[in-house]
């Protein structure tokens, strides 16, 4: 998941604003909620490791994280990738030899082509924590499901699955295309056997019901993020109307989760939520005090970048 460029320059003044103006410490929160908050990795764990990779996902698992969070793409020769963007990211990834790598569209790319680049050599600059992993290759979401089935025979674990469904982002993306990424993701959760642990979860709504008409065991969630206008209006204390409209959008698909951007969760927009029946998951949350809190609203889980500080934090709060 990103949050839109237009929302970028105010990260700062959200953090502080919200934490000033939306107060859910007098919420009771629900016993059934207090018991297990779904704890997810987000990327696996984008802070400490390089995001969407095994090494990522094992740093996740270290921390105890509920749930894997990953992005999927389609490729040119109709795989699954894990990988965040419908480009390739000159930011994060690098050819085998060290050379840049250009933007390219994954639709114009094979999963072989894509798993010759290195992945993990390239620290994110936003993330100063996250350790390279030189080397490291993209991975298919077979293999992503054979090396957590190989760990959770190892370890007796079992973890849940909450996997994105990534299009470009100027909504290019046909019925079609949606359609066929989702059957296909849909295809391999199935023959993995892991339907009753994953989530589909998009921006792409198409995505919710097309999961709901092939497969309505899977769990689906419905992704929001505000503009920057909607964002400031909901740190002064307004907004109530956007937290509304995107609680329906999300009934409408018969979504099952509602994964909206912190901010918009308030302890009514939690209580409304819960009223119709959907689970709230919150993302992307890397701050302490954020995360306190989220589960003073009683929400259901908690997405971030940092399952090391996720952890220590609801741990304690438990």
């Amino acid at each position: 998941m990103k949050l839109i460029r237009s929302l970028s320059p105010i990260y700062i003044f959200v953090g502080l604003m919200s934490l000033l103006f939306v107060n859910c410490a007098s919420v009771e929160t629900p016993n059934r909620l207090r018991k297990d908050i779904d704890l997810q990795g987000h990327r696996g764990a984008r802070g400490l490791k390089p995001e969407n990779t095994w090494p990522a996902f094992e740093e996740a698992i270290k921390y105890k994280m509920v749930t894997l969070e990953l992005d999927t793409v389609l490729t040119k020769d109709k795989r699954i990738v894990i990988h965040h963007d419908s480009e390739t990211n000159p930011v994060i990834c690098q050819n085998a030899d060290g050379s840049e790598i250009q933007k390219k569209s994954l639709y114009e790319l094979t999963l072989a082509e894509l798993q010759a680049l290195d992945c993990g050599s390239k620290q994110n600059p936003n993330f100063p924590k996250q350790v390279p992993v030189p080397g490291t290759k993209l991975l298919s979401l077979e293999e992503f499901f054979e090396l957590v089935q190989k760990h959770e025979k190892k370890s007796k674990e079992v973890y849940e699955f909450n996997i994105e469904t990534k299009f470009p982002d100027d909504g290019s993306a046909s019925d079609g295309l949606v359609k066929e990424h989702t059957e296909k993701l849909i295809q391999i959760i199935e023959k993995f056997k892991v339907v009753d642990r994953s989530t589909i979860q998009s921006f792409d709504l198409r995505t919710l019901s097309v999961s709901k008409q092939k497969n309505p065991k899977i769990k689906t969630s419905a992704l929001f993020v505000p503009t920057y206008f909607q964002g400031f209006l909901m740190t002064i204390g307004f907004g109530n109307g956007y937290r509304e409209s995107i609680i329906t959008k999300a009934k409408d698909k018969q979504a099952d989760i509602i994964s909206p951007y912190f901010l918009y969760v308030t302890p009514k927009f939690v209580k409304s939520s819960h009223d119709k029946g959907l689970l709230v998951i919150p993302w992307t949350v890397n701050a302490e005090k954020e995360m306190n809190r989220l589960v003073s609203c009683g929400v259901d889980g908690i997405i971030s970048d940092y399952p090391d500080l996720l952890d220590k934090v609801v741990v304690r709060k438990n």
